[in-house]
């Protein structure tokens, strides 16, 4: 199992209309290629949030800096492609 962190290119809204950096962190299949997950993603999210965001790959010490300075992120849980599981975090950009 491969665990795969992107981040969004532009700002989300969170639940009180402030902008928030998305950072998604999915788990899928070693043989699985990267781009259909990353297309994958991108369509969950869009499903999620509403509209179409174009996500970058990101390195798991990447991800981790910034979850690490906002333990208080939003957070979520999403079952997607095959029961593959795709967590969500927004941090507040401050």
């Amino acid at each position: 199992m491969a665990i795969l962190y992107f981040l969004a290119e532009e700002p989300v809204g969170n639940d009180e209309q402030q902008d928030c950096c998305l950072i998604v962190e999915v788990h899928a299949p070693d043989w699985i290629d990267e781009k259909l997950v990353q297309l994958a993603t991108e369509e969950a999210i869009e499903d999620t949030f509403g509209k179409r965001l174009t996500l970058w790959s990101a390195s798991q010490d990447e991800a981790s800096q910034h979850l690490q300075a906002a333990p208080d992120a939003t957070h979520g849980y999403l079952e997607f492609w095959a029961g593959a599981p795709l967590f969500w975090y927004l941090l507040r950009i401050v």
